[in-house]
């Protein structure tokens, strides 16, 4: 029972429903009678719904004065985001509730949140105020330091593995001015080539001081690279391939995580057009209107929060796993990072430029993540099937496919052979695994997919700078 709710009739009832259930279920599960098991399996499809029954419960006591931001407690927040209840629900015996209610995301380019973060977040634009912090996640000044903090770590590792270079091969330029170029201008390298709004709106002077900076990157860029090849090809103690490999992949890492900046501060325009529509559209309404737009909204988000169970072929219910351990925030929110930053063209799409980066909220239940075009959110179940990683790049895979307006991927996709004569949504079911196995697999070095379709994916998912 929720410490704070004993008293709240609502809610004692259906949180007794759903003791009696889990009690019954836990009898039948043991017998060896295929009746009872069937009974059982019945049992637990039932005590699904008394989720969605407990939630609202909950939040019709929270909103009863109409507060203007809601803060969830921690049993509410492991109730709310993994589905488990002490006493009436089990769960792994080596779960670690306080770590997990402790537990940060890794900041990066996506915004994250958990279940009960979003339902916070948007009862607060509901109601017209600012948004309370979400416990896990950093806000968009956050996660640009933190990609910031990231690229001057990258940059300046490049710079040092330059140096040792340099000190074992002669070279005919500046490396120390040609490091410093390529450290103070790569962002108006980025700038001028994605033609970020800062570049479009801005006066004809600074255009052009983009425009200069951009080309001392580039001359300093060629210098370095005729530097690591004259190392290459060196008669005496030539620079090993792999060392090569490895500089061009740390270089072409400052880059992308250039990138991300970017995309991130071109984000914060979208952000406040999103939040300010909904508090517009919600200024006039009655508290009882105010109630119903998000009972709504959590309605619409139910349907997409059934669809990772859906694409994983398993139990829809949002209620814990007695067996699994709860997914890690930081681990899989690095790993998307990780995963964003091989398909950087993701966000040179159509839907990125209208609604902006998708926001990443880390539902309860099992299954393969997925994307919610609604409300533009990845939806990462906290009980992954087949991996984590794998849920992860499916989400990635649902995201693409679905935001592919301008069809330059599902056009050459489309025309694999193999695939021709698919549906509609068999091709689309059929993307995401291929899409999930090419960022998993394929780029850890196993080629699964077959060579024709290998080549397609390194097609659409090159990245071609913003013309």
């Amino acid at each position: 029972m929720f410490s704070r709710w004993q008293n709240n009739n609502a809610i004692c009832d259906a949180v007794g429903n759903l003791s009696q259930l889990s009690a019954k279920h836990k009898k039948l599960l043991i017998s060896d009678d295929k009746d009872e098991i069937s009974k059982a399996h019945k049992i637990w499809r039932d005590m699904a719904e008394c989720y969605w029954e407990i939630l609202f419960a909950i939040l019709d006591a929270k909103f009863e004065k109409m507060p203007a931001n809601i803060n969830f407690d921690e049993e509410e927040r492991l109730f709310i985001d993994v589905g488990y209840l002490n006493g009436v629900l089990d769960i792994n015996k080596d779960f670690d509730a306080d770590k997990f209610l402790n537990s940060k995301a890794h900041g990066g380019i996506f915004p994250v949140m958990t279940f009960s973060d979003y339902i916070s977040y948007q009862w607060s634009l509901i109601m017209g105020a600012e948004p309370l912090k979400s416990p896990i996640g950093d806000d968009l000044e956050g996660r640009i330091k933190t990609l910031t903090e990231d690229l001057e770590k990258v940059q300046t590792d490049r710079d040092n593995m330059l140096l040792k270079i340099s000190e074992s091969y002669t070279n005919q330029f500046n490396l120390r001015q040609g490091i410093s170029a390529l450290d103070k201008n790569l962002m108006s390298m980025l700038k001028y080539l994605m033609r970020v709004p800062e570049y479009r709106e801005g006066s004809e002077s600074f255009r052009q001081q983009i425009a200069n900076e951009r080309k001392y990157y580039n001359d300093a860029e060629s210098a370095v690279m005729i530097l690591i090849s004259s190392a290459q090809t060196a008669s005496e103690n030539p620079l090993p391939s792999f060392e090569v490999e490895r500089f061009k992949n740390i270089h072409e890492l400052t880059k992308v995580l250039g990138r991300k900046i970017l995309y991130a501060q071109i984000d914060k325009r979208k952000i406040k057009r999103n939040a300010d529509k909904i508090k517009e559209d919600c200024r006039s309404l009655t508290p009882g209107m105010k109630r119903g737009v998000l009972r709504e909204m959590l309605t619409k988000k139910r349907e997409y929060m059934a669809v990772p169970a859906k694409n994983a072929r398993c139990d829809q219910t949002l209620l814990c796993q007695p067996d699994d351990m709860p997914i890690d925030y930081a681990k899989n929110s690095a790993v998307l990072e990780k995963l964003s930053a091989d398909d950087i063209e993701m966000f040179n799409g159509p839907r990125v430029r209208m609604y902006g980066i998708p926001t990443v909220i880390f539902i309860p239940g099992q299954g393969l993540g997925t994307y919610d075009w609604l409300d533009n959110s990845l939806l990462i179940p906290v009980f992954p099937l087949g991996g984590e990683e794998k849920s992860l790049a499916y989400a990635l895979g649902t995201f693409r496919w679905d935001s592919d307006e301008d069809l330059k991927l599902r056009t050459p996709y489309g025309q694999i052979k193999e695939y021709r004569r698919l549906s509609t949504i068999a091709m689309a079911q059929t993307f995401y695994r291929d899409y999930s196995i090419y960022m998993t697999r394929e780029k850890a070095g196993y080629r699964v997919l077959a060579s024709n379709v290998h080549k397609v994916f390194d097609q659409i998912l090159k990245y071609r700078p913003e013309e």
